[in-house]
């Protein structure tokens, strides 16, 4: 890694298991001393799963580290700033916290509530990859804790995401998975983009050759 740079790892935390990896995973972050925790991001789904016996999951975390003293830029996301009240003294006027506002909406803090779980009634979707995260989430990382031009390495491609948001953000990214149809998912979804500006196939299949094979063998 760069001398200053971010780390970010997205880890569930299952329930059926003691709610690992998380835990365990912060834990073995203690041995590295080189990374210094900076934040811990939970994503509240709009969309969850549940059961008549237990509260609804709705939630995803994202923890982050920095290594050195990275730069980060602040983003604002789409929510109105709506809440009222806080007054302060400037220059001898009262004014409440909307008035000393530098924009019109708020900064993301640590709980992410406008960001959508993609399913597959949303064009990102990727069909396949259950895992998917949403794109917005990772633009907003690389907003936040990269420039133009930077390189950002994402180990696990999956249905390529990271690589999609460094496209549109002039990001160089370095990414890779160990399962090949991943790997070829990734790379379909890129060349899709740069050929119809769409960020995946919603509930199409990104495999039409696939559909082919299997109508030829269905009427052989």
């Amino acid at each position: 890694m760069a001398g200053d740079s971010h780390f970010y790892v997205w880890l569930g935390a299952d329930v059926r298991d003691n709610f690992q990896p998380l835990p365990d995973f912060i834990m073995m972050m203690r041995a590295f001393q080189e990374f210094t925790p900076r934040n811990l991001i939970t994503l509240r789904n709009q969309r969850g799963y549940g059961t008549q016996k237990n509260w609804m999951w709705v939630r995803q975390e994202l923890l982050h580290y920095v290594h050195g003293t990275p730069s980060f830029t602040v983003t604002y996301t789409d929510i109105p700033k709506i809440l009222r009240g806080y007054y302060k003294t400037v220059n001898g006027k009262k004014t409440e916290n909307i008035e000393r506002s530098r924009s019109d909406n708020i900064r993301p803090g640590n709980v992410w509530v406008d960001i959508q779980q993609v399913f597959y009634r949303m064009e990102e979707n990727v069909p396949g990859c259950y895992a998917q995260k949403p794109l917005k989430a990772i633009e907003r990382i690389l907003l936040t804790s990269s420039l133009e031009g930077d390189v950002v390495l994402d180990c696990f491609a999956h249905s390529g995401t990271t690589l999609l948001a460094g496209e549109r953000l002039n990001r160089r990214v370095v990414t890779f998975d160990l399962d090949p149809v991943f790997a070829e998912l990734t790379i379909r979804r890129l060349d899709n983009y740069r050929a119809t500006g769409k960020t995946g196939w919603q509930w199409h299949n990104p495999f039409p050759e696939m559909e082919e094979v299997y109508d030829s063998t269905a009427t052989a």
